[in-house]
């Protein structure tokens, strides 16, 4: 009976410890952190956050992120000796925590939610490199960026080759001098403005003279030195013109910051953007940049963040250009290379149908009738059909509308939506 007694003892002792142990795994530690909060208009603020998923470990380290310092392994202590570096860790863990929690509760992603934990390194310099995960230093270093990267191994016949999942890059803030730097190409907004009335300038000074010259063939008596002056006046005014444009083209240095500079980590809408290559890195792939699947984070960032201009500037941060999701311009051939991946366009067009979406979804509910579609599925979906190659005019377009046909209650009413916005962006 004591024998019995015993084993029982032991055998509830046994289980008491298991779950003692499983419940210490389980366990989290919140902790309050201050982070950055963007206000309505260009102003932030530093605002105290709660962290949840945070491990008892008195580090930035939860079931979902871990954040660490450069290429090191450790993760970031609430201790460190670099406030700034805790300031950082804290404001890039809250932020990624709120994309996460977006993709999960709002898109529903099952590829979200089955992520393994994502490492993310702050102040890290190094480029990337396919086979060996960090570049040497010497070779190429990074400031003012954020990047993901996808999950690697280094090659086989190195011993003991490493393997690393996808991780979420953020260099350090370097300050340069811009203006110094800068090579003009005439991205400012008087030229482009002079590039912009170029043409009907043009058209109207030829038809001018012509009307002139037609207007002296049916009545000859009229004096030919007026005719002489008429042309002359319009020669003149299109040499200005055309001098006005090739000094303008020059001007540049003059519409930048004297510094740029941007502290990747602090600022929320490129957390989100970072996230969103990764959500979406089961169909496009996070090493490309190029202007559909740069745009398509844009457009989530956007909608997490709750702005219509992205990445605008933020004192002591960032000096940056920010993005207008209203943006009015028009599609041209010029916005499909891979040097305008960080323009503007894909997302304005990306909104312009959310905005076209919403009105026509409200006028339908008003009649008792369903949505057409929950427009952010609909461009999540759409990202199933599209990879690295795929370009604005035809893979972009042709993804939303296949995927309206699969998913929108009336396809008629969703094409005829969608193919409206497409006009309204020069896309015919």
């Amino acid at each position: 009976m004591t024998t019995q007694t015993r084993l029982l003892n032991k055998l509830i002792f046994g289980v008491l410890l298991l779950s003692s142990v499983a419940k210490a795994e389980n366990t989290t530690c919140p902790k309050n952190f201050d982070v950055v909060e963007r206000d309505s208009k260009e102003g932030y603020s530093l605002v105290s956050k709660r962290l949840d998923d945070l491990n008892c470990s008195n580090t930035f380290e939860g079931s979902h992120f871990k954040i660490v310092n450069g290429t090191t392994d450790e993760a970031i202590r609430f201790d460190d000796k670099n406030a700034k570096l805790v300031g950082k860790a804290a404001n890039v863990y809250y932020h990624l925590t709120v994309a996460r929690n977006y993709w999960i509760n709002n898109i529903k992603s099952d590829y979200v939610s089955s992520l393994a934990q994502i490492v993310v390194r702050l102040d890290i310099t190094n480029a990337y490199s396919n086979v060996r995960h960090f570049k040497n230093e010497e070779l190429e270093k990074n400031f003012n960026n954020a990047w993901s990267v996808p999950e690697g191994e280094e090659p086989s016949f190195i011993k003991n080759p490493k393997k690393w999942g996808k991780e979420i890059w953020f260099s350090p803030m370097k300050q340069i001098q811009t203006r110094n730097l800068i090579e003009s190409d005439g991205s400012n907004p008087v030229h482009e403005s002079l590039v912009l009335i170029k043409d009907p300038l043009i058209d109207f000074s030829t038809n001018n003279a012509i009307y002139t010259g037609m207007s002296m063939l049916v009545a000859p008596a009229i004096n030919q030195s007026y005719l002489l002056d008429n042309a002359i006046t319009n020669l003149g005014f299109l040499a200005v013109l055309y001098g006005s444009i090739e000094v303008t083209k020059h001007m540049d240095k003059f519409f930048v910051d004297k510094y740029y500079y941007i502290e990747t980590a602090m600022v929320p809408e490129i957390i989100y953007h970072e996230y969103a290559h990764i959500a979406m890195s089961d169909h496009l792939k996070t090493v490309h940049s190029v202007p559909v699947i740069e745009g398509m984070a844009d457009y989530f960032a956007s909608v997490i963040a709750k702005r219509d201009k992205m990445y605008e500037k933020m004192d002591n941060f960032s000096t940056n250009r920010f993005k207008n999701v209203n943006n009015k311009s028009l599609y041209s051939p010029y916005l499909e290379g891979a040097w305008n991946a960080t323009s503007d366009f894909t997302l304005s067009l990306l909104w312009k149908g959310r905005n076209e979406f919403d009105i026509i979804n409200k006028k339908r509910l008003a009649k008792g009738q369903p949505i057409i579609a929950d427009y952010d599925q609909l461009v999540f979906k759409s990202h199933f059909e599209l990879d690295e190659t795929s370009d604005i005019s035809n893979g972009l377009t042709k993804a939303l509308v296949n995927t309206c046909r699969e998913n929108c209650q009336s396809i008629r009413a969703g094409i005829n939506t969608l193919q409206y916005v497409f006009e309204q962006k020069g896309l015919n």
